[in-house]
């Protein structure tokens, strides 16, 4: 009899160990299944890439904000862009059609009354598209691009997480704070560019030469 209670015993232990090798190996493959992670949380959208960085603010530094478009937006948290209206993403972002068809997903996060103090939105890249060409083409609409009166004072493009480039811009204080938020969320990230943006006021009575263009300007 003590021997059938010691099989018993010996059987249950068994079990017990094959099931938690079994947990142990369906957790190992759930974890290289997900994408790549920022403190053990899946990166899977843009939005989450800057909720990453918007969670690291202290309750002094946040501003009233609100995420995604202006007419179905999310308050004082990022949200997603529909990446099919070229339109909005070069009046917010000012991404050319050539860039615009380069992105997979888009994400914004706003100053709430204006984007000249500050604006963010994050981009999924295709798969292939260059980050550093992308950023350049980029930079080289900020540089050229006419602005107005009360215009964003400095731009920053960075790839906080491999396949994805953010671009923020607005007033130097403001994007100072944001850019000691971003390193803390995304410490092995990358600064692609952070510069002044030019003034280029056109001479009184006459138009820039690119009259289409949109001013970033609320």
């Amino acid at each position: 009899m003590k021997n059938i209670r010691i099989l018993f015993l010996c059987l249950g232990v068994l079990v017990l160990l094959t099931g938690c090798t079994t947990a142990s190996n369906d957790a190992a493959r759930r974890e290289a299944a997900l994408p790549q992670t920022q403190g053990g949380q899946a990166i899977t959208e843009c939005s989450q890439v800057l909720k990453n960085i918007w969670q690291c603010y202290t309750d002094a530094e946040r501003f009233s904000a609100f995420g995604g478009e202006a007419e179905n937006s999310i308050a004082d948290e990022p949200g997603d862009l529909p990446i099919n209206n070229a339109a909005m993403l070069h009046q917010r972002f000012l991404l050319t059609e050539e860039l615009s068809a380069q992105i997979t997903e888009a994400a914004a996060l706003e100053q709430l009354f204006s984007r000249n103090v500050f604006c963010a939105g994050v981009f999924s890249l295709k798969e292939g598209t260059d980050c550093a060409q992308f950023s350049h083409k980029l930079s080289l609409s900020f540089e050229e691009h006419p602005w107005d009166g009360g215009s964003p004072q400095r731009y920053l493009i960075a790839e906080p997480v491999t396949g994805f480039l953010l671009l923020a811009y607005g007033q130097t204080s403001v994007l100072e704070t944001f850019l000691i938020r971003m390193n803390q969320a995304y410490p092995n990230g990358r600064i692609l560019a952070y510069q002044e943006i030019p003034a280029k006021t056109p001479p009184q009575g006459l138009h820039p030469a690119n009259s289409e263009a949109v001013s970033i300007s609320v």
